[in-house]
């Protein structure tokens, strides 16, 4: 049966317009949003106008793939260009003319260690100063991505994830690669190139390891790539194993054990060592996700007879199935903010797309259809309000990031065909 059109969840965003008195904020997860206006003036420059330029537009992407604000076009701009950044300096009325409520500007500064940028963020309608900050980062793109983080923060009293970085498996000609990428997909950097296959990276939770399933040894095993040594060393479980997953505190690891034509999951430590069986069906019983408290655990098991998403306390009691909707769900990963776990389905027309289902009544939320054939894998920003995944729409399987109700969607990279991608940490303040 194909899967049919579900009903929408409840995670909305909102935007709430306060008096001059009050701090302006995006309220998020009210019923009613609409995006926040915003302009972001062009970057004033002091010793590479260049640096300013690629700044500014590194937080004008940054701030409309979030998907919170709508960034209004640098072409209709009436301001003067070289308008200063105190509000004395400003002729908001050439800004509210636009149509924007927030204004963003800054000057770059080019020094012996870096970049450093003067951020101002104004409200228009008051003609005031909301917030003042003087940010550095090591090149003009961080910088950029610094002051979108900040803009973010400031509105919705929550961290922004530009900073992050998102991991993939790239195949090659000659073998697979592990790849990382900073979170609006540029500055890849291959961490591993190896002829066997590489599959589903997991972050440890503070961002120093990824943990990754190897074939080099013939079969499948899990494998730790550490950043600061580049080492790579095995897990010994003992057993084939795959698809594993660091729990939030980095204590444990989810993995799905290989013995003969069954399949279990299991937890161990780091080390390979206190192994624990979770599932013991004839059944099929893979994917381990955990929930961001690490009490639980969503898996894949087709004892009903199709795959379905189940869920289960951390030591494998409770087990109940979640999806009741479909005949192939699979990949599931739980949301960040405990509410929704993404996953990916198949219909009778073998088109793989992206879903969201809800712990509280099991409501499910299409993210993609008719956009290629296969959009599958996805991984939740660490803020739970996007969602990366990989879709063949364009050709060869890329990263995309998603809004959680699909409504904003983003191709991040272009050429060579990626895979399994998995959204990184916040990184330390």
């Amino acid at each position: 049966m194909r899967l049919a059109r579900l009903a929408a969840t409840c995670l909305a965003l909102s935007a709430a317009l306060p008096s001059r008195a009050e701090r302006p904020r995006v309220v998020v997860d009210a019923p009613d949003f609409h995006p926040l206006p915003v302009a972001v003036a062009p970057f004033l420059a002091e010793g590479d106008a260049h640096a300013a330029a690629e700044a500014t537009e590194v937080v004008r992407a940054d701030l409309a793939r979030s998907g919170l604000f709508e960034v209004l076009d640098p072409k209709g701009f009436l301001a003067d260009p070289g308008e200063g950044l105190a509000p004395a300096s400003i002729k908001f009325s050439r800004w509210a003319d636009v149509g924007a409520e927030g204004l963003v500007k800054a000057r770059v500064r080019k020094g012996a260690e870096g970049f450093s940028a003067d951020l101002r963020l104004l409200e228009v309608r008051a003609g005031r100063e909301l917030l003042a900050r003087t940010l550095p980062a090591a090149d003009a793109r961080g910088l950029g991505h610094r002051i979108a983080d900040e803009v973010v923060r400031h509105y919705t009293g929550e961290r922004g994830i530009f900073r992050t970085r998102i991991a993939a498996i790239r195949k090659t000609r000659d073998g697979r690669e592990l790849v990382v990428f900073d979170a609006d997909g540029q500055n890849a950097r291959v961490l591993l190139s190896e002829k066997a296959l590489l599959l589903m990276p997991s972050w440890r939770p503070d961002g120093e390891e990824l943990l990754v399933t190897s074939y080099r040894g013939g079969g499948p095993e899990l494998w730790r790539y550490r950043f600061s040594d580049r080492s790579f060393r095995k897990v010994p479980t003992g057993r084939g194993a795959m698809g594993g997953s660091w729990s939030p505190d980095g204590s444990r690891i989810a993995f799905t054990a290989i013995e003969g034509n069954d399949t279990d999951v299991w937890t161990c430590n780091p080390d390979g060592t206190g192994q624990r069986r979770l599932t013991t069906s004839p059944a099929l019983d893979l994917s381990p996700s955990w929930s961001p408290d690490g009490k639980r655990l969503a898996f894949v098991s087709d004892r009903a007879g199709t795959p379905q998403l189940y869920v289960m306390n951390a030591d494998g009691s409770e087990q109940r199935r979640l999806t009741f909707q479909g005949s192939y769900n699979q990949t599931p990963q739980w949301s960040p903010r405990g509410d929704l776990i993404a996953f990916t389905a198949r219909d009778e027309r073998r088109v793989f797309d992206l879903f969201a289902v809800a712990l509280d009544g099991g409501r499910v939320q299409r993210l993609t259809q008719d956009q290629g054939r296969t959009n599958e894998e996805p991984s939740w920003a660490p803020n739970g309000r996007m969602v990366a995944f990989t879709s063949d729409r364009g050709g060869l399987p890329q990263l995309v990031v998603s809004d959680p109700r699909g409504e904003r969607q983003t191709v991040l990279t272009s050429g060579g065909e990626l895979m399994t991608p998995a959204w990184g940490p916040l990184p330390a303040e």
